[in-house]
């Protein structure tokens, strides 16, 4: 189940699995807000289910980004870290740092690239 624009949607997610079947990749393309997130708990929530516990979401491609989400995401993390898993972040556009940087969680998120947020 990937997720595609369609009418008001602002947010693509494509799904890349990673090595083991315990490991996914998401890419997310587009704003990543409030009106948006629940297409991306949507899409771990099936990922979850189909057995994968450790997600990397792949942010090069988020034009626009709310602190807000950050939030949404430490939920994730919570739901995967219980399920045995882990979420980590990883090619943040500028967009995403500088939202990650003005969010008290900025240290809660392990970003797994160059492109990462000082910390």
């Amino acid at each position: 189940m990937d997720v595609e624009p369609r009418g008001g949607q602002r947010l693509s997610l494509r799904r890349v699995p990673a090595g083991p079947c315990f490991f996914m990749t998401l890419h997310v393309t587009g704003e990543l807000d409030s009106a948006s997130i629940p297409a991306l708990c949507e899409l771990v929530s099936v990922v979850l289910a189909e057995g994968s516990r450790h997600v990397t979401l792949v942010l090069y491609g988020v034009t626009q980004c709310d602190s807000a989400s950050f939030y949404v995401l430490l939920g994730v993390r919570q739901a995967l870290h219980h399920a045995g898993g882990s979420l980590s972040l990883s090619g943040s556009s500028t967009n995403v740092r500088l939202a990650f940087e003005c969010s008290p969680l900025r240290h809660e998120f392990p970003f797994h690239d160059e492109n990462a947020p000082a910390a």
